[in-house]
Protein backbone atom coordinates (compact mmCIF):
# COMPACT_ATOMS: atom_id res chain seq x y z
CA UNK A 1 0.00 0.00 0.00
CA UNK A 2 1.39 3.61 -0.70
CA UNK A 3 1.58 5.39 2.24
CA UNK A 4 1.60 9.16 0.00
CA UNK A 5 -2.17 7.58 -1.14
CA UNK A 6 -3.38 7.20 2.65
CA UNK A 7 -1.68 10.92 3.50
CA UNK A 8 -4.15 11.74 0.54
CA UNK A 9 -6.67 10.36 1.64
CA UNK A 10 -6.71 11.27 5.41
CA UNK A 11 -6.53 14.98 4.54
CA UNK A 12 -9.30 14.69 2.31
CA UNK A 13 -11.30 12.86 5.36
CA UNK A 14 -10.48 15.72 7.25
CA UNK A 15 -11.43 18.92 5.26
CA UNK A 16 -14.50 17.20 3.28
CA UNK A 17 -13.51 18.63 -0.19
CA UNK A 18 -11.04 17.87 -2.32
CA UNK A 19 -10.21 21.52 -3.57
CA UNK A 20 -9.42 22.49 0.03
CA UNK A 21 -7.05 19.69 0.66
CA UNK A 22 -5.40 19.95 -2.59
CA UNK A 23 -4.50 23.62 -1.42
CA UNK A 24 -2.96 22.19 1.80
CA UNK A 25 -1.11 19.66 0.29
CA UNK A 26 0.20 22.10 -2.72
CA UNK A 27 -0.55 19.60 -5.19
CA UNK A 28 -3.46 19.68 -8.29
CA UNK A 29 -7.05 18.36 -7.74
CA UNK A 30 -6.43 16.06 -10.11
CA UNK A 31 -3.40 14.75 -9.05
CA UNK A 32 -5.23 14.71 -5.67
CA UNK A 33 -8.25 12.48 -7.21
CA UNK A 34 -5.89 10.35 -8.78
CA UNK A 35 -4.47 9.63 -5.43
CA UNK A 36 -7.54 8.52 -4.19
CA UNK A 37 -8.97 6.88 -7.10
CA UNK A 38 -5.59 4.58 -7.01
CA UNK A 39 -5.59 3.72 -3.55
CA UNK A 40 -9.77 2.74 -3.57
CA UNK A 41 -8.79 0.55 -6.86
CA UNK A 42 -5.49 -0.96 -5.64
CA UNK A 43 -7.17 -1.84 -2.61
CA UNK A 44 -10.28 -2.74 -3.84
CA UNK A 45 -13.32 -0.20 -1.73
CA UNK A 46 -14.95 2.58 -1.99
CA UNK A 47 -13.61 5.37 0.79
CA UNK A 48 -15.65 8.28 -0.35
CA UNK A 49 -19.51 8.72 -1.11
CA UNK A 50 -18.84 11.89 -3.98
CA UNK A 51 -21.66 14.59 -4.31
CA UNK A 52 -21.40 17.88 -5.79
CA UNK A 53 -21.26 19.61 -2.19
CA UNK A 54 -17.87 17.66 -1.04
CA UNK A 55 -17.56 13.57 0.32
CA UNK A 56 -17.98 12.16 3.11
CA UNK A 57 -16.42 8.60 4.11
CA UNK A 58 -18.33 5.33 3.80
CA UNK A 59 -18.58 2.77 6.72
CA UNK A 60 -15.02 1.21 5.07
CA UNK A 61 -13.79 5.17 4.74
CA UNK A 62 -14.45 5.61 8.59
CA UNK A 63 -12.12 2.71 9.76
CA UNK A 64 -9.62 3.49 7.45
CA UNK A 65 -9.21 6.80 9.02
CA UNK A 66 -9.44 6.26 12.14
CA UNK A 67 -6.32 3.80 11.39
CA UNK A 68 -4.82 6.24 9.62
CA UNK A 69 -4.94 8.54 12.59
CA UNK A 70 -3.10 5.95 14.91
CA UNK A 71 -0.62 5.29 11.71
CA UNK A 72 0.37 9.19 11.86
CA UNK A 73 0.04 9.80 15.31
CA UNK A 74 2.56 7.04 16.05
CA UNK A 75 4.31 8.49 12.76
CA UNK A 76 4.91 11.60 15.00
CA UNK A 77 5.58 10.10 18.55
CA UNK A 78 8.38 8.06 16.81
CA UNK A 79 9.84 11.63 15.15
CA UNK A 80 9.22 13.18 18.65
CA UNK A 81 11.57 10.63 20.02
CA UNK A 82 13.88 10.53 17.17
CA UNK A 83 14.25 14.21 17.90
CA UNK A 84 14.81 14.60 21.71
CA UNK A 85 11.33 15.52 21.90
CA UNK A 86 9.62 13.78 24.82
CA UNK A 87 5.23 14.25 25.26
CA UNK A 88 4.64 14.71 29.12
CA UNK A 89 1.48 14.21 30.79
CA UNK A 90 0.65 17.68 32.40
CA UNK A 91 -0.81 21.45 31.66
CA UNK A 92 -4.20 21.90 30.87
CA UNK A 93 -6.46 19.04 30.32
CA UNK A 94 -9.38 21.21 28.25
CA UNK A 95 -12.59 19.58 27.49
CA UNK A 96 -16.75 20.31 28.00
CA UNK A 97 -19.45 17.76 29.17
CA UNK A 98 -23.19 17.92 30.12
CA UNK A 99 -23.76 18.86 33.66
CA UNK A 100 -24.57 15.59 35.08
CA UNK A 101 -21.87 13.86 33.31
CA UNK A 102 -19.38 16.54 35.33
CA UNK A 103 -21.67 16.28 38.86
CA UNK A 104 -21.84 12.40 38.26
CA UNK A 105 -20.06 10.55 36.67
CA UNK A 106 -16.39 12.41 36.26
CA UNK A 107 -15.35 13.16 39.84
CA UNK A 108 -14.28 9.85 41.29
CA UNK A 109 -12.36 9.30 37.80
CA UNK A 110 -10.89 13.09 37.86
CA UNK A 111 -10.13 12.68 41.34
CA UNK A 112 -8.03 9.06 40.61
CA UNK A 113 -6.41 10.87 37.56
CA UNK A 114 -5.16 13.26 39.35
CA UNK A 115 -3.56 11.49 42.01
CA UNK A 116 -1.63 9.61 39.38
CA UNK A 117 -0.88 13.15 37.38
CA UNK A 118 -0.72 15.77 39.45
CA UNK A 119 0.75 18.39 36.42
CA UNK A 120 -2.33 18.40 34.90
CA UNK A 121 -5.00 20.97 35.90
CA UNK A 122 -8.63 20.37 34.31
CA UNK A 123 -10.31 22.88 32.44
CA UNK A 124 -13.92 22.14 31.83
CA UNK A 125 -16.83 23.68 30.25
CA UNK A 126 -20.41 22.71 31.33
CA UNK A 127 -23.75 23.53 28.25
CA UNK A 128 -26.43 22.01 26.51
CA UNK A 129 -25.22 19.40 23.65
CA UNK A 130 -25.65 22.30 20.99
CA UNK A 131 -23.46 24.67 23.57
CA UNK A 132 -21.18 21.89 23.47
CA UNK A 133 -20.96 21.47 19.92
CA UNK A 134 -20.08 25.05 19.38
CA UNK A 135 -17.53 25.07 22.33
CA UNK A 136 -16.23 22.31 20.47
CA UNK A 137 -15.44 24.25 17.51
CA UNK A 138 -14.99 27.70 18.96
CA UNK A 139 -12.95 27.12 21.87
CA UNK A 140 -9.63 25.62 22.52
CA UNK A 141 -11.98 22.65 24.07
CA UNK A 142 -9.90 19.08 22.54
CA UNK A 143 -12.86 17.17 23.28
CA UNK A 144 -16.55 16.51 24.59
CA UNK A 145 -18.35 13.82 27.12
CA UNK A 146 -22.10 13.98 26.20
CA UNK A 147 -25.03 11.19 25.87
CA UNK A 148 -26.84 13.38 23.02
CA UNK A 149 -24.86 13.13 19.35
CA UNK A 150 -25.17 16.11 17.52
CA UNK A 151 -25.91 16.13 13.82
CA UNK A 152 -22.76 18.26 12.99
CA UNK A 153 -20.50 17.52 9.74
CA UNK A 154 -17.49 19.20 11.53
CA UNK A 155 -17.46 17.22 14.59
CA UNK A 156 -16.88 13.42 14.75
CA UNK A 157 -18.54 11.11 17.56
CA UNK A 158 -17.27 7.73 19.14
CA UNK A 159 -19.11 5.66 21.00
CA UNK A 160 -17.87 4.57 24.71
CA UNK A 161 -19.66 2.69 26.49
CA UNK A 162 -23.91 2.24 27.63
CA UNK A 163 -25.30 3.88 30.92
CA UNK A 164 -28.93 2.63 32.24
CA UNK A 165 -31.59 4.84 32.63
CA UNK A 166 -34.12 5.29 35.39
CA UNK A 167 -37.62 6.70 36.02
CA UNK A 168 -38.24 8.37 39.09
CA UNK A 169 -40.58 10.80 41.21
CA UNK A 170 -40.72 12.41 44.41
CA UNK A 171 -42.44 9.03 46.67
CA UNK A 172 -44.97 11.56 47.77
CA UNK A 173 -46.22 12.12 45.38
CA UNK A 174 -46.20 8.35 43.96
CA UNK A 175 -48.07 7.65 46.88
CA UNK A 176 -50.60 9.90 47.07
CA UNK A 177 -51.33 8.77 43.27
CA UNK A 178 -51.47 5.23 44.09
CA UNK A 179 -53.64 3.18 42.07
CA UNK A 180 -54.45 -0.53 41.47
CA UNK A 181 -51.26 -1.19 38.86
CA UNK A 182 -48.06 0.58 38.75
CA UNK A 183 -49.10 1.65 35.27
CA UNK A 184 -52.40 3.30 36.41
CA UNK A 185 -50.47 5.26 38.62
CA UNK A 186 -48.24 6.79 36.40
CA UNK A 187 -50.89 7.45 33.87
CA UNK A 188 -52.35 9.40 36.86
CA UNK A 189 -49.40 11.28 37.87
CA UNK A 190 -47.89 12.51 34.58
CA UNK A 191 -51.41 13.69 33.90
CA UNK A 192 -51.04 15.08 37.29
CA UNK A 193 -48.00 16.42 37.24
CA UNK A 194 -46.29 16.17 34.23
CA UNK A 195 -42.89 14.92 32.79
CA UNK A 196 -39.73 16.94 33.32
CA UNK A 197 -38.46 17.29 29.99
CA UNK A 198 -35.12 18.99 28.23
CA UNK A 199 -36.31 21.98 26.07
CA UNK A 200 -37.75 20.54 23.04
CA UNK A 201 -37.29 17.22 23.69
CA UNK A 202 -41.51 16.19 22.53
CA UNK A 203 -40.57 17.83 19.14
CA UNK A 204 -37.25 16.32 18.74
CA UNK A 205 -37.50 13.01 16.58
CA UNK A 206 -35.34 10.66 18.94
CA UNK A 207 -36.27 12.23 21.73
CA UNK A 208 -39.84 12.08 21.07
CA UNK A 209 -39.49 8.39 19.84
CA UNK A 210 -37.92 7.57 23.39
CA UNK A 211 -40.74 9.26 25.30
CA UNK A 212 -43.46 7.64 23.74
CA UNK A 213 -41.60 3.83 24.10
CA UNK A 214 -41.31 4.77 27.53
CA UNK A 215 -45.36 6.24 28.57
CA UNK A 216 -47.01 4.96 25.44
CA UNK A 217 -47.75 8.44 24.14
CA UNK A 218 -46.24 11.50 24.26
CA UNK A 219 -46.52 12.89 28.20
CA UNK A 220 -48.30 16.10 28.60
CA UNK A 221 -44.70 18.29 29.70
CA UNK A 222 -45.35 20.40 33.14
CA UNK A 223 -41.44 21.11 33.73
CA UNK A 224 -38.84 21.65 30.77
CA UNK A 225 -35.22 22.47 31.73
CA UNK A 226 -32.09 21.98 29.26
CA UNK A 227 -30.07 20.94 32.72
CA UNK A 228 -30.18 17.44 33.83
CA UNK A 229 -29.17 18.58 37.29
CA UNK A 230 -32.55 20.93 37.21
CA UNK A 231 -34.05 18.27 35.82
CA UNK A 232 -33.24 16.15 39.20
CA UNK A 233 -33.50 19.20 41.58
CA UNK A 234 -37.06 19.73 40.68
CA UNK A 235 -37.70 16.09 40.38
CA UNK A 236 -37.01 15.80 44.27
CA UNK A 237 -39.06 18.79 44.85
CA UNK A 238 -41.97 16.73 43.73
CA UNK A 239 -42.54 18.99 40.39
CA UNK A 240 -43.16 15.78 38.72
CA UNK A 241 -41.77 12.46 36.82
CA UNK A 242 -38.01 12.80 35.52
CA UNK A 243 -36.10 10.54 32.85
CA UNK A 244 -32.73 10.37 34.23
CA UNK A 245 -29.57 8.29 33.87
CA UNK A 246 -29.08 6.14 36.86
CA UNK A 247 -25.70 7.14 37.87
CA UNK A 248 -27.04 10.66 38.95
CA UNK A 249 -29.78 9.22 41.27
CA UNK A 250 -28.84 6.12 42.56
CA UNK A 251 -27.95 7.60 46.02
CA UNK A 252 -31.33 9.42 46.37
CA UNK A 253 -33.46 6.08 45.48
CA UNK A 254 -31.16 4.21 47.56
CA UNK A 255 -31.76 6.88 50.44
CA UNK A 256 -36.03 6.86 49.60
CA UNK A 257 -35.36 10.25 48.66
CA UNK A 258 -36.71 9.44 44.87
CA UNK A 259 -38.38 6.52 43.63
CA UNK A 260 -37.45 4.66 40.87
CA UNK A 261 -40.91 4.16 38.99
CA UNK A 262 -41.34 0.35 37.21
CA UNK A 263 -41.63 0.48 33.58
CA UNK A 264 -41.10 -2.21 30.97
CA UNK A 265 -39.64 0.01 28.26
CA UNK A 266 -36.52 0.94 30.43
CA UNK A 267 -33.49 2.68 27.79
CA UNK A 268 -29.79 2.43 27.70
CA UNK A 269 -27.90 6.03 26.65
CA UNK A 270 -24.54 5.80 25.21
CA UNK A 271 -22.11 8.18 26.19
CA UNK A 272 -20.16 9.48 23.00
CA UNK A 273 -16.74 11.19 22.50
CA UNK A 274 -17.23 14.27 20.69
CA UNK A 275 -13.92 16.03 18.87
CA UNK A 276 -13.63 18.43 15.81
CA UNK A 277 -13.11 16.12 13.21
CA UNK A 278 -9.25 15.05 12.16
CA UNK A 279 -7.87 16.91 15.12
CA UNK A 280 -5.51 14.79 16.84
CA UNK A 281 -5.60 14.81 20.82
CA UNK A 282 -3.05 16.34 23.01
CA UNK A 283 -1.06 13.13 25.29
CA UNK A 284 -2.55 14.45 28.46
CA UNK A 285 -6.87 14.27 26.78
CA UNK A 286 -5.52 10.91 25.65
CA UNK A 287 -4.27 9.45 29.05
CA UNK A 288 -7.38 10.59 30.56
CA UNK A 289 -9.67 8.97 28.11
CA UNK A 290 -8.05 5.54 28.11
CA UNK A 291 -8.06 6.51 32.26
CA UNK A 292 -11.99 6.43 31.64
CA UNK A 293 -12.38 3.75 29.19
CA UNK A 294 -9.46 1.29 29.44
CA UNK A 295 -10.19 -0.45 26.22
CA UNK A 296 -10.49 2.61 24.37
CA UNK A 297 -8.27 2.51 20.84
CA UNK A 298 -7.04 5.89 18.97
Amino acid sequence: MELNYLRVFYQVAKDGKFSESAKKLNISQSALSRSVNLLEENEGVVLFDRSKHGVTLTPKGIDVFRLCEQLFQTEKEIENLCRGIQDKCEGFLRFAASDHVINHFLPDSLHEFRRQNPKVVPSIRSGTPDEIATMLLTTDCEFALMFAKINTPQIEFRRLHPESMSLVCHPDIWKENKSSSNEKTLRKLITKYGYISTIGASMERRASQVLIELFGELPPIGFEVNSQESQKRYCLAGEGVAYLTTFMVKDEIAKGELFEIPVEHIHEFHLWLARPKGKTLSLTARTFLKHLVPDLEF
